[in-house]
């Protein structure tokens, strides 16, 4: 057991003290931490947090951030199985999970890709699924509600002058508009084209 009296440093490093762990005590709580130093090493785990057997278990008080930064981030799963990494919050109504790429101008700065299998995106009823730009003068919103009718979905595009503003191609396959019996199908424009590709 080493113990140092409160306003003082226990200290367990190098020489020149570049690399080291100081637990600082201190009767005041917002003065007292531990730290973990690695000053000039340069390899990719020059401060390694190993379980070779167990688990690691970062947690912070409520109220408290756990900030993770670096030169790039990897969060890596070694098991098979369902939720093998999950991002969950669970304490009130007020709490939001953002991902943000500020600076990226990359058709993919931000990139979700199941190479094998499916992506699927939930919302409760009387909340929308929006997809568009920041603006929102061009989106897609799926607008789930439990009465059969508020729920709808809806594709738009607000400033778009293009021929072709807004698209539906099936390059190889048809285009199947159905409504319901009793329900009209409308469509309206400065001109209308229905024009036929074969000759049948």
């Amino acid at each position: 057991t080493m113990k140092v009296a409160d306003g003082k440093d226990l200290t367990l490093g190098n020489a020149d003290l570049d690399a080291y762990v100081v637990v600082a005590a201190s009767g005041i709580a917002g003065n007292e931490d531990i730290r973990l130093v690695n000053t000039n090493g340069t390899d990719e785990s020059a401060i390694a947090l190993t379980a070779t057997a167990g688990g690691v278990d970062i947690d912070a008080a409520a109220g408290k951030d756990v900030h993770i930064s670096g030169g790039q981030l990897t969060l890596a799963s070694k098991t098979d199985e369902a939720s093998a990494i999950s991002l969950t919050t669970n304490v009130g109504t007020s709490e939001t999970i953002v991902v943000t790429n500020t600076q990226g101008t990359d058709n993919a700065a931000i990139a979700m890709t199941s190479t094998a299998g499916g992506i699927t995106m939930k919302v409760a009823n009387e909340k929308d699924l929006t997809l568009g730009n920041a603006g929102l003068d061009a989106y897609v919103k799926v607008a789930a509600s439990a009465t059969a009718g508020s729920e709808d979905i809806r594709i738009v595009n607000t400033n778009g002058t293009d021929e072709s503003a807004i698209a539906l191609t099936a390059t190889a396959g048809g285009v199947d508009i159905d409504a319901a019996a009793g329900k009209d199908v409308n469509i309206s424009g400065g001109q209308i084209a229905l024009v036929s590709k074969t000759n049948e």
